[in-house]
């Protein structure tokens, strides 16, 4: 951490990388890293080559989210909770050729790596804890809003210290957290509780289309149903977490259509069960609880992929 903190300071202006689809703990972790950065005097702009979810729009981010880059800017580029290169889109040539470059991460399958550091904990629940220990190594104070903000993705990545990956230390840093001012209810009124009208409506037209295979629970949702239903991937970003704690499910996901034949897929399971490999399998990654990938080819091959993978996984762990 020492070296990371010497090596920002010594650059001039710094470039900050998130990953598509942008959840809590990458919007935390972001914004308390470039809070950090410009403690130190230092510019930073920060970029994510996606939008910010509409859940997660309470809040305010500053820098985050530019859609401009020059490269002439920058002497430092750093990826914060990003497991893959591919979650990086259009931004990952950049910065897989750079020549300085810095990786933070927690995750424990991923294929991302820093030119000068590559600071990986994959024990921590979350990169925000990560971000957290980072700041307090430098001895800068903490303001509410980052408190907040580092609140939010530790709240996002456990889902308010319910998965497998929460440890003493996930609550250590969380209480800190809340000592420091960060909005308790704020936060878990948004991040867990709220449940906006149309994604209920939406929710109602969906469950008739889940398919129950065995203690594997999925549903596939085409551009097609959306456009004829008035909704969009956003709108049902949560609707895995119903399905994986539905009665007798182990593993759970969803596949949406975001593009033509381009398709999100959201895998969720319950204590003893690991995704992560899963998703890792077919070219994604995440945690052992809540993974992602993406399909872009050969849709019905790779569907047939990982239903197997899902179900072997199911069997697997059944029988120890």
């Amino acid at each position: 951490m020492k070296q990371i903190i010497n090596l920002i300071k010594q650059s001039k202006s710094v470039a900050v990388f998130g990953h598509q689809s942008p959840d809590g703990d990458c919007l935390g972790s972001i914004s308390a890293i470039s809070f950090l950065i410009q403690s130190f005097g230092i510019n930073v702009d920060a970029f994510i080559d996606d939008d910010i979810p509409p859940r997660l729009t309470f809040l305010e981010y500053d820098n985050v989210n530019k859609k401009d880059f020059d490269l002439s800017n920058y002497d430092l580029l750093i990826t914060v909770d990003v497991a893959s290169d591919r979650l990086l889109g259009k931004y990952k040539d950049i910065f897989l050729n750079f020549a300085k470059t810095i990786v933070i991460d927690h995750h424990k399958n991923r294929n991302l790596q820093g030119t000068l550091v590559t600071y990986v904990d994959n024990k921590k629940a979350s990169c925000s804890e990560i971000i957290f220990e980072l700041i307090i190594t430098a001895k800068i104070n903490i303001t509410k809003d980052i408190a907040t903000k580092l609140y939010m993705g530790v709240v996002d990545d456990t889902a308010c210290f319910l998965h497998d990956n929460t440890t003493s230390s996930t609550h250590y840093v969380g209480a800190k957290l809340l000592e420091l001012g960060a909005d308790l209810h704020c936060i878990n009124y948004n991040i867990i509780k709220k449940i906006p009208r149309k994604t209920f409506e939406i929710r109602q037209l969906l469950n008739s289309q889940i398919v129950f295979d065995g203690e594997l629970t999925y549903i596939v949702i085409s551009g097609k149903f959306m456009m004829k239903h008035n909704f969009t991937k956003v709108d049902i970003g949560d609707y895995v977490n119903m399905l994986v704690n539905l009665e007798n499910t182990k593993i759970a996901f969803t596949v949406v259509e975001k593009q033509k034949n381009v398709f999100s897929v959201s895998l969720r399971s319950i204590s003893g069960y690991d995704v992560s490999h899963i998703a890792s399998a077919l070219g994604g990654g995440g945690h052992s609880q809540a993974s992602g990938l993406e399909i872009r080819e050969d849709f019905k091959d790779n569907l047939d992929k990982l239903i197997k993978l899902c179900k072997d996984e199911i069997e697997q762990v059944s029988n120890v």
